[in-house]
């Protein structure tokens, strides 16, 4: 009983991430803006918390300071994930901005880091993921590690970069893996086979909305977990109607997932 009532806060946290019905998250991040700018969309984040609330998305990721988006607004149904580690606009790898018990303090209920598999400081980035997830466990803080494998290391590996980082992330600690996943089948049922928590497959850059649609779909059906949908959603003038849009197909009645034990 001790060793459930140990980790029973982390499972309760990942609940308000992960559907319980499903097993799977629409997650709209919001923490572009201390590398991009507050470019179009990200002008007013309370507009995009109360349409992430609206829209049937499961969770919002943004930065401690912008916490302010969530209390103000009706997003009780939202689960929160705050980003720790950031970058500016000159270089890719991250460096930790924020503590852990700072997020804790700040309601979180789970933390994002993040690094880029093939960088010049991919290994110390990697390093400051494991103790950041190491810290967040002391807590039963769930941790969502964002993970890149950068051009240079797919032309050197080849595809199988992808399945490679998304195990590396679940070999550090990573709770949920978030990584960027080409419109390939094959690609996507390697990072599925590479790991045994939930893949989150991020949106990347804004594209053609049917095409994003279908990537999106297909995904789901071969067993990922969920998508984590900034730019493809705030970018566009009609963000709630691709929001929802995109709630229903991420929470479709999945048979595969059915067969199995949900995660959480």
């Amino acid at each position: 009983m001790n060793n459930i009532n140990n980790v029973a806060g982390q499972w309760i946290r990942l609940r308000r991430i992960l559907n319980p019905h499903t097993g799977r998250s629409l997650i709209i991040p919001l923490d572009h803006a201390i590398t991009s700018g507050p470019v179009k969309g990200l002008t007013h984040p309370s507009k995009i918390v109360t349409m992430a609330a609206q829209s049937g998305a499961d969770a919002v990721m943004l930065r401690p300071g912008l916490i302010h988006a969530v209390a103000e607004t009706d997003s009780k149904n939202l689960g929160i994930i705050l980003a720790l580690t950031g970058r500016f606009d000159r270089g890719i790898d991250h460096v930790l901005l924020n503590s852990v018990e700072h997020a804790l303090r700040y309601g979180a209920d789970a933390i994002c880091t993040e690094f880029k598999f093939g960088s010049d400081g991919d290994l110390e980035n990697a390093k400051m993921a494991s103790e950041i997830t190491e810290r967040a466990h002391q807590y039963n803080l769930p941790v969502l590690m964002t993970i890149y494998a950068i051009p240079g290391q797919v032309q050197r590996l080849g595809e199988g970069a992808y399945a490679h980082a998304c195990r590396i992330g679940e070999e550090l600690g990573a709770d949920m893996v978030k990584i960027y996943l080409p419109n390939d089948e094959e690609v996507i049922q390697s990072c599925l086979d590479a790991v045994s928590v939930p893949l989150i497959m991020a949106g990347g850059s804004k594209s053609n909305t049917d095409e994003f649609y279908d990537h999106v779909e297909t995904a789901i059906q071969l067993g990922v977990a969920g998508a984590a949908i900034g730019r493809n959603i705030w970018e566009h003038d009609n963000s709630s109607e691709i929001a929802s849009k995109l709630a229903a197909i991420i929470h479709e009645r999945n048979p595969k997932l059915e067969q199995e034990q949900l995660y959480i």
